[in-house]
């Protein structure tokens, strides 16, 4: 620190090369200050922030503490501290610290960041009328906090108070990591009548969405549409038996050659038909497998057993894919019951988990979801967690049993065992986070009363 500088003047240049991204200099003026002013409560603050860039949480916490012993009516030193807390994953002091921060000053800088995190603690214990004070708390203090209002909706959603959500549902290409960036020089549907106007509805989210929500489209003909469905390859030939798609385009595709009128996504058409609890459409099956295919696959399976497919992980790459998912290690304490023989569906990795096992791996055998579809038709269960293959087996109405995680997607709200979605799909869920061993016990002495009434 240059001799000529006093203590302010050092700060203030510290926070300069902070703003500016140089950590390290930051860092060295940060620590020369406090050589000669060990009472500095911003220097320490600053400084835990800076290793909290840096990713060395324990420094950051030892800093970011010391400001706090100095100065314990700061409500921005609690609400950073609580990020950091939160970036070890401790929760309950991520917890305390945001509330300590808001009791201190209710309308600090950052306050609408502490209510937002708070939204989501609760959201993940299940006290979702806490949750939403949060969220709205957050929406009050900064109305175009789009993550807050799309979290608000999945919790409305969850609850089952669609009425309330569908506005809030459109954030997701406001939020900070937008769900479709995609712009077009076209109007966006708003439900109006199209007299043959033709309508680009554009896919997003993951394959068991666009599986889910593709059931919209025949209310979309029925507006007088020519319907264009933009899809993955991987799901094209399943949805090709689907009546009310006019075209078909790929994702990849050049937009700018495709003739249409107006567009929207798949996953708005709930909220523009103003969908809730009793008005979902329920003609299952809405999807239908290849007849050919059908046949293939018919030899595969033992006719003398019950025969169930199974998957134990969806996606790795999806956002809560470490809850959602299981192990194969889990299906084992099905293995006791002579009347049955099971199939694996499962793709990826994980397919690697049955190897020595009399499970019959049929993941070679699936190039796309229409095989899968032609091998749900065989079988007599599917018994899957959270994945696109628990959604295309109650899309043709196979008997389906999904195993949740104790807070679901919200498609699944919290309690129930019945699915609004699928008549033909039964619910599993944890009774506490990670508690998957009591949804087995459930599931093989539903399995067992099952087989042994056949």
């Amino acid at each position: 620190m240059e001799n000529e500088l006093t203590i302010a003047q050092a700060l203030k240049l510290a926070v300069e090369k902070h703003n500016q991204g140089n950590l390290q200099e930051a860092k060295n003026i940060y620590e020369k200050i406090l050589e000669k002013d060990k009472t500095n409560s911003d220097a320490w603050h600053l400084l835990g922030l800076v290793f909290f860039q840096l990713k060395d949480y324990v420094l950051a916490i030892e800093k970011i503490k010391k400001a706090i012993e100095l100065n314990s009516n700061s409500a921005l030193y609690f609400g950073n501290l609580a990020m950091v807390y939160d970036a070890v994953g401790d929760e309950e002091n991520s917890t305390k610290c945001f509330e300590r921060a808001l009791e201190i000053n209710p309308h600090y800088n950052k306050a609408h960041l502490a209510h937002f995190n708070l939204g989501i603690f609760f959201r993940d214990k299940g006290e979702f009328e806490k949750a939403l004070e949060h969220y709205d708390a957050a929406i009050k203090l900064k109305n175009d906090f789009f993550d807050a209002r799309w979290n608000r909706s999945l919790v409305l959603l969850f609850l089952g108070r669609f009425d309330e959500a569908w506005e809030d549902y459109e954030c997701r290409f406001k939020k900070d990591s937008p769900t479709d960036l995609r712009i077009f020089n076209k109007p966006k549907w708003d439900g109006s009548f199209l007299n043959g106007k033709k309508i680009l509805v554009l896919s997003e989210q993951g394959f068991g969405d666009n599986i889910q929500f593709v059931r919209y489209i025949s209310l979309i003909k029925e507006k007088g549409g020519y319907v264009i469905l933009e899809c993955k390859k991987e799901i094209r030939k399943l949805f090709q038996g689907f009546v009310g798609v006019d075209e078909f385009v790929d994702k990849t595709e050049d937009f700018s050659k495709i003739d249409f009128d107006c567009y929207i996504h798949l996953m708005s058409l709930p909220g523009i038909f103003k969908t809730n609890l009793k008005n979902i459409p329920k003609k299952i099956p809405y999807l239908k497998p290849d007849s050919f295919l059908v046949e293939k696959f018919k030899t595969f399976f033992d006719k003398t057993k019950f025969n169930i497919g199974i998957v134990w992980a969806g996606n790795p790459n999806q956002v809560n894919d470490k809850n959602r998912s299981t192990s194969f290690e889990n299906f084992k304490i099905l293995n006791g019951i002579p009347e049955v023989k099971f199939y694996s569906l499962q793709k990826g990795e994980a397919t690697n988990q049955i190897f020595g096992t009399e499970v019959i791996d049929l993941s070679r055998q699936i190039n796309d979801f229409s095989d899968t579809a032609a091998i749900i038709e065989n079988l007599d269960l599917i018994i899957s967690v959270d994945t696109s293959v628990a959604h295309l087996a109650g899309a043709l109405g196979k008997p389906t049993w999904t195993l949740l995680t104790f807070i679901p997607d919200w498609r699944w709200f919290f309690k129930g065992k019945n699915c609004v979605w699928y008549p033909s799909m039964k619910l599993f869920r944890q009774k506490k986070s990670g508690d998957w061993k009591s949804v087995f016990e459930e599931v093989k002495i539903e399995l067992e009363k099952l087989v042994r009434k056949i």
